[in-house]
């Protein structure tokens, strides 16, 4: 082969390596990104900053949601339940000296304290309350905040706890808000151990419901972030987003839930509440509250929401 062309040959093949060298470099830097990218976004969904306790309080109490008088009036017992995953969970109960009680779960990254504004509509119904912080949370253990995977056996634990402390055949009910209502669904379907459901704010799937805020928030499409993200969630002990589904799961539960959700809802969509209302086919209720955000319903309107709770209590026979 004459010497020119044994030149050009191997000036192709050089010119041949070079490019999937790069490309291969390329590849591992994008990769690297997306895998970086997934596990900063897997910390915004289980490793969150979380509201100190104290500052939930002081909330609270600007905003007027409750006032000192009232929290100071409460027959409140501070106590601690332990959680079947291997920490406690710190609790509040608050006694009516009655054989029904409503538990109640709050949102993501806030406290047991958030639940105040709800307390009244039950008590002056004669239900004692259990509130507590979820994993993760105020003063509860966990290392992660899973909406459910491991939530569900959380509140299946308070759920016995009031079993004994008032006996097997009085009234349990269970109120979440926001992620509580996903921790509320998945436990309804798992366990099935409480006699009704209100769930204020719910999603029907966390997957989807990710996908809308990356994109809402970050201007980013779902994928490869999302599916990045549910693995580095799975690798740090969390779950895989698909797998948290309330939709999915919903009709192996039987007891009355009452769906409630801000028309104006912009973080958890209404439609997933209308979503999960038309899928349940055991005994249900709905009502979307006019110009309220998310878990803001009570706050905008309060007299129709106790006229709402009132009405589905007394529907179920919880009265």
């Amino acid at each position: 082969m004459p010497r020119n062309e044994l030149f050009m040959k191997d000036r192709a093949m050089n010119v041949k390596k070079r490019i999937l060298t790069i490309t291969a470099v390329l590849f591992i830097i994008i990769l690297v990104a997306i895998l970086g990218a997934g596990y900063y976004f897997s910390g915004l969904v289980v490793k969150p900053g979380v509201w100190e306790y104290d500052k939930t309080f002081e909330t609270e109490l600007e905003y007027g949601r409750f006032t000192r008088e009232y929290y100071d009036s409460l027959p409140g017992e501070d106590l601690y339940i332990d959680s079947p995953n291997g920490y406690r969970l710190h609790a509040v109960y608050v006694p009516r000296g009655s054989s029904k009680t409503v538990i109640f779960v709050h949102g993501h990254t806030y406290t047991l304290l958030g639940d105040y504004k709800y307390l009244e509509i039950f008590r002056s119904r004669g239900y004692n309350a259990l509130m507590f912080d979820s994993r993760y949370h105020g003063k509860s253990g966990g290392d992660n905040v899973t909406f459910g995977r491991y939530e569900k056996h959380d509140l299946e634990a308070c759920v016995n706890w009031v079993k004994k402390k008032q006996g097997k055949d009085g009234i349990i009910g269970v109120h979440g808000e926001s992620m509580g209502s996903a921790i509320c669904l998945l436990h309804a379907a798992k366990f099935d151990s409480a006699d009704f459901y209100i769930v204020d704010g719910p999603m029907a799937d966390l997957g989807q419901l990710l996908a809308y805020r990356m994109k809402k928030d970050f201007g980013l499409p779902r994928f490869p972030l999302l599916q990045a993200a549910s693995l580095a969630s799975r690798l740090r002990g969390a779950m895989w987003f698909g797998n948290i589904s309330p939709i999915e799961h919903i009709n192996q539960a039987d007891a009355p839930i009452f769906f409630i959700h801000g028309g104006e809802d912009s973080e958890i969509p209404v439609e997933h509440s209308k979503r999960l209302y038309r899928k349940y086919n055991g005994k249900k209720k709905i009502w979307i509250c006019p110009d309220a955000g998310h878990s803001k319903s009570i706050i905008v309107n309060r007299k129709e929401y106790e006229k709402q709770v009132h009405a589905f209590l007394k529907d179920i026979g919880a009265l």
